[in-house]
């Protein structure tokens, strides 16, 4: 009889640790923002999503569109490491749109994001285009700047997010000879994937993960393949980034952003 209930408390042990392990094997997301809009008001919904993640499995997250007729699953296409390309095929007629996105945890989807799809801030590949009305007009033909020498200034343009180098310069700037700490490796074992790589030092270094990614990436500029920082090579040894750099990164909301618009490339 004590051998029956041995085994029975065996097997519930084994059970709750096997729940436990399954839930542990999906990386939470640490990260999930809108890149660009594809679509406007009117049409099937098309956006570029940045997302961070230890391990990325695309069966456990959803991505939703509601709005006021309903909702909808959007299909997902990676595009790289950190960014998926989301569609759908309803036209999204509310202006509050929002995208939702889930996520499965302990045998449920839960809800962990909502973002407004038509957010006056985000960027929309209409947005990039300039319109006609936009379009300079031939010298000559305008009579007030003829009557006046001052200088007619230019339309101010959208900011690109593309455009990664532009935060990563407004951070400062570290001569290239110091920007690596003589004598030292970081512990790099591939296929570790950078955001890992910048998890386990982050800490040490007192910085954000994606300060500590920054630092790596700056500092071993020849490691990433077409120098995008989604191009992490197997075949490199990383250098440890100096102390004047890992001080450059030392803001974490500025690195957050630096490295969306990096990923964004």
């Amino acid at each position: 009889m004590k051998r029956v209930q041995y085994l029975v408390m065996l097997c519930l042990v084994l059970v709750s640790q096997a729940g436990l392990m399954s839930q542990s094997a999906w990386a939470k997301l640490t990260h999930v923002s809108i890149n660009q809009r594809l679509s406007d008001l009117g049409q099937r919904p098309t956006l570029r999503v940045n997302i961070v993640a230890q391990s990325v499995n695309l069966d456990k997250v959803q991505f939703i569109v509601e709005q006021r007729s309903g909702s909808e699953r959007l299909m997902v296409k990676p595009m790289n490491t950190y960014m998926l390309l989301l569609s759908g095929v309803e036209d999204v007629q509310d202006s509050e749109a929002q995208l939702v996105v889930k996520e499965y945890q302990v045998n449920n989807w839960q809800e962990v994001k909502r973002m407004p799809l038509f957010d006056a801030g985000m960027r929309s590949a209409s947005a990039d285009k300039p319109s006609k009305a936009e379009k300079p007009s031939k010298p000559g033909k305008s009579v007030k700047a003829a009557k006046s020498n001052k200088p007619v200034k230019a339309p101010a343009q959208p900011s690109r997010i593309a455009d990664a180098r532009q935060p990563m310069a407004a951070l400062g700037t570290v001569d290239a000879g110091d920007r690596v700490q003589p004598g030292c490796q970081l512990d790099y074992a591939p296929p570790q994937t950078l955001w890992r790589l910048g998890s386990a030092y982050a800490k040490q270094w007192e910085l954000s993960t994606y300060g500590a990614m920054l630092a790596i990436f700056e500092a071993n500029p020849r490691a990433f393949n077409g120098g995008k920082i989604n191009g992490l090579r197997a075949d490199v040894t990383l250098k440890c980034p100096s102390a004047a750099l890992k001080q450059k990164y030392h803001s974490a909301e500025a690195a957050r952003v630096t490295f969306e618009a990096l990923s964004a490339e």
